[in-house]
């Protein structure tokens, strides 16, 4: 069984990405697919800050305080999954179809 790109929990809503740090790419929502949402990031997988620019720019487009929005799996890997606090998992995918529409 493969796992969706927005799934809720008792924690809040769980969200898959896959991230292309150091990307040249314009848009940051590249792909909503059927297991996770393709993320373009400029920062480079060092030092944790494509992770940081991450978890900004989620809650920036949630408009929640990047305290909401928690790292959970992949740290060190393209595919992760993050824990988001305060929004429903309709509200999240609603978001991130709105963004990808219109850009």
């Amino acid at each position: 069984m493969s796992k969706r790109v927005v799934e809720s929990t008792a924690d809040g809503v769980l969200l898959r990405v896959a991230v292309k740090p150091r990307s040249r790419a314009r848009t940051f929502i590249a792909n909503i697919g059927v297991e996770s949402v393709n993320l373009n990031l400029k920062a480079p997988a060092r030092e944790g800050k494509a992770n940081a620019e991450l978890l900004k720019r989620v809650a920036k487009l949630l408009k929640l305080s990047t305290a909401d929005v928690i790292l959970v799996s992949g740290s060190k890997s393209r595919d992760k999954t993050l824990l988001i606090r305060g929004v429903t998992a309709d509200r999240v995918l609603s978001v991130l179809q709105a963004v990808k529409n219109n850009k």
